[in-house]
């Protein structure tokens, strides 16, 4: 994670990278799992940029969880988005906290993908949303791969196909869709 160290004064400054299209568009996904004033849970947020867009969209609070101090110290000073120290596979909160969970390009940074699953059944209610953003390993992402692998990153990339038998193995069922040439979605909900 030492690459999320120096790079958090780049992502504090120019990593609000949603548009009010994108970010419309998660919160339609997640509006069936989230109530108004519900619980949202941004894993692996970092500097809180997609937090503070959801917050605003849902009308809930947003707790901003990750690993890097230095990415939660641009998280914007609001009421309605907190930031929270730990990694996926320790969760620091108890069973059943949050409505639904958000991971946007994260979950291949994630050391123990089976552990993290784990945990997100755990702290999300049975019935919630999970929605994940990621990148197909396959095609055009393999030199992305390679360039995370060689920065010391897991690079834990899945297919569609995989990453939606992944999570049906382990208490979370939903479907993948592809959102562009190289990304997809896995929206499902906590068994």
């Amino acid at each position: 994670m030492s690459f999320f160290r120096w790079m958090a004064p780049m992502f504090g400054r120019f990593g609000d990278r949603w548009s009010a299209e994108t970010t419309a568009r998660f919160a339609d996904w997640l509006r069936p799992y989230v109530p108004p004033d519900g619980k949202l849970l941004d894993l692996g947020g970092g500097t809180g940029a997609l937090a503070t867009h959801m917050a605003d969209e849902l009308h809930c609070s947003i707790t901003v969880l990750d690993i890097t101090p230095e990415m939660l110290a641009y998280l914007p000073e609001r009421p309605d988005v907190t930031g929270v120290l730990g990694s996926a596979e320790k969760m620091p909160f108890e069973s059943d906290t949050f409505d639904a969970i958000v991971v946007s390009d994260a979950f291949h940074h994630f050391r123990d993908h089976g552990v993290a699953v784990r945990e997100m059944q755990r702290v999300v209610r049975c019935g919630g949303g999970v929605l994940l953003l990621e990148h197909d390993r396959r095609g055009m992402m393999r030199l992305m791969v390679a360039v995370e692998k060689i920065l010391g990153e897991p690079g834990g990339f899945f297919s569609p196909a995989e990453m939606c038998a992944f999570m049906a193995d382990r208490g979370i069922d939903g479907e993948c869709e592809r959102t562009n040439a190289v990304s997809y979605r896995f929206l499902g909900s906590v068994r």
